[in-house]
């Protein structure tokens, strides 16, 4: 991402003078980076634009994310399943939600609000708006961006607008969810007047007015979730997980307004929306994770691999390739993927069982590498076993006629591979969605990556949802089967229960490994159908009785991990150190 004037949001605050120096001014007349002065840093529009780089960089990213945190990845390391357990969530083990991380975010976001004033005033505009205002957007929406990560994870929070001092009183109760929900909207609202619409040049990558209008159309969708409208039995502050009244319908429309907001701006689209064929359709979906930009970006960061700031890829390539192959999708994911007809995928069909990797929808061949599947060319020293570049992870059954027994033959990516023996995937399966075919993991494991915090693609869904919430199939359709038509997929024309089931399972599919199957199970509350037992697949090219070996392989589900719900896991408990530290703070139910 283009955060700063030298194209790169890396630079350190320790680098501050080299910037200064880069903008023209004599080295001779700049201050060692240790004799700073408040004033200084809020004075000078180079420091002040450093200081929000720094905020930038605190809104981290990986490849798993939420994702083995719920059905859609597995990772499994000599006999760990890397799942988190909801059973053993508790506040004394409350990694999750990184409540300290935000909270020192938003801390520098306030900071930063109640000093950017200090700025001068510069009336030159900048992709048409001042520096001080796009700035200050910039704070406010950062602000906003890390009060709506807490909300997902733990319902209300306390809302703090100011920075402490060491002599503050740090106690401070919890607000009520409506009250989040309402703060973050309306700072939303504010940093959509100050940003600009859209930004060019160094400048590219940085918030727009377009991302705190995505980030409200959010935060309203799953505020008018059935999690945050349904009461929890026995819990004496409901007011902080949910609404305890108004109109659940005017929480719909107002979602569904956000949604159009962001549409209404006319500057974003979906991706090679109307591809020519199924082919075309899979080129399409996996050329938008690997793009620079595209039209759909309306939240983005860039991954730099040229200042040692890439993604690496070595997490998740397959073993056989140089990585370690950490994000597997379970058998569940890829069963959720309907055939290319539109109708479901079902193991008790005897043709899809025999060969279930055929005839899916287009989005799983982007998304999901399985065995046979074309991958890249394999390193020289392995051509012999390979020749054309396929996902290896099956085992396969030869005849040995000199000792007149069956022998085995094991896959380059397979646990037993003799690349990577042991490995930590057993789902079968292996993760492609945002992977460059490109990328040698035998001479660097970066590359570049342009990670989609918000993307158009979740808007128009967001609409859809907002439109059945209210009963309006017949406008829900329409915009879901915008999203199908881009992955080749024919419409549904199912209403009512059906019409929601169809829509979960296309938004499962579409903003796979996205960072919102986690999120949307709780707001949607079907904990159980995420949550249970998770499957993998045993490949096994067998033997023939006449000792050949089989060219189609038997594909069998097995169970690779155990997994159960219970309903305290809606929301995350706060961590014991933060209780014990401020005695106003209401635990969340379920967690002692």
């Amino acid at each position: 991402m283009n955060y700063s004037n030298s194209n790169l949001i890396y630079i350190a605050i320790g680098s501050m003078s080299l910037l200064l120096t880069s903008c023209g001014k004599s080295f001779l007349d700049t201050k060692p980076s240790t004799q700073f002065a408040e004033a200084d840093i809020w004075s000078d529009p180079n420091l002040i634009q450093l200081n929000m780089n720094s905020i930038y960089n605190q809104n981290a990213w990986s490849f798993f994310l939420t994702s083995l945190a719920v059905d859609e990845a597995r990772c499994y390391d000599g006999g760990n399943d890397y799942n988190m357990s909801n059973m053993l969530m508790s506040p004394d083990n409350a990694g999750w939600g990184d409540w300290n991380g935000r909270y020192s975010a938003i801390r520098d976001c306030n900071i930063f609000l109640e000093n950017i004033d200090k700025l001068p005033d510069n009336p030159a505009l900048i992709d048409g708006v001042t520096l001080k205002d796009r700035l200050k957007g910039e704070a406010t929406f950062f602000r906003a961006w890390y009060y709506q990560l807490l909300i997902s994870y733990f319902g209300g929070v306390p809302l703090i607008t100011k920075s402490y001092k060491l002599t503050d009183d740090f106690s401070a109760a919890r607000n009520s969810y409506a009250e989040c929900v309402q703060f973050i909207s309306g700072e939303c609202d504010k940093a959509a007047a100050l940003l600009p619409l859209v930004n060019t040049a160094v400048n590219k990558g940085r918030v727009t007015k377009g991302a705190a209008l995505a980030l409200k159309s959010r935060v309203l969708l799953y505020a008018a979730s059935d999690l945050h409208n349904t009461t929890f039995p026995g819990f004496s502050n409901p007011e902080l997980l949910g609404y305890v009244d108004g109109d659940r319908k005017q929480r719909w429309q107002a979602a569904k307004s956000a949604a159009k907001a962001v549409m209404d701006l006319g500057i974003y689209g979906l991706y090679q929306p109307d591809p020519a064929s199924a082919e075309e359709a899979v080129q399409n979906y996996e050329d938008l994770f690997i793009s620079k930009n595209s039209i759909e970006d309306i939240f983005i960061r860039y991954y730099n691999a040229s200042v040692n700031q890439g993604a690496d890829y070595w997490q998740v390539f397959p073993t056989g390739y140089g990585g370690i192959e950490t994000n597997g999708a379970p058998g569940e994911l890829v069963d959720a993927y309907e055939m290319s007809d539109g109708t479901k995928f079902s193991r008790t069909n005897p043709a899809q069982n025999l060969e279930p990797y055929k005839n899916r929808d287009p989005r799983f061949y982007a998304s999901v590498l399985y065995e046979g599947a074309k991958f890249r060319s394999r390193p020289s020293n392995l051509l012999a076993a390979d020749p054309v570049g396929v996902l290896q992870v099956g085992t396969w059954e030869k005849w040995d006629a000199a000792t007149n027994k069956i022998v085995y033959t094991y896959g380059l990516d397979s646990r037993n591979s003799v690349v990577y023996g042991g490995g930590y995937n057993n789902t079968g399966t292996c993760m492609l969605k945002f992977v460059n075919r490109k990328t040698d993991m035998y001479v660097n494991h970066q590359d570049d990556l342009t990670w989609r915090f918000i993307r158009y693609s979740e808007i128009i869904l967001n609409y859809a949802e907002a439109c059945i919430g209210l009963g309006q199939d017949g406008e829900a359709r329409t915009y879901i089967n915008m999203i199908r038509k881009k992955a080749a997929m024919p419409d549904v024309v199912d209403a009512g229960a059906a019409l929601l089931a169809r829509y979960r399972n296309e938004r499962r599919i579409e903003l796979v490994y996205e960072n919102h199957r986690f999120f949307d199970v709780r707001r949607w509350m079907i904990g159980p159908e995420a949550y249970h037992p998770m499957h993998g697949v045993n490949v096994v090219y067998k033997l023939n009785p006449d000792h050949t070996t089989a060219t189609i392989p038997t594909v069998t589900p097995v169970e690779i991990t155990s997994g159960k719900w219970d309903n305290k896991a809606y929301f995350l408990p706060i961590a014991r150190s933060e209780m014990n530290k401020n005695h106003k703070l209401v635990q969340n139910p379920g967690y002692k």
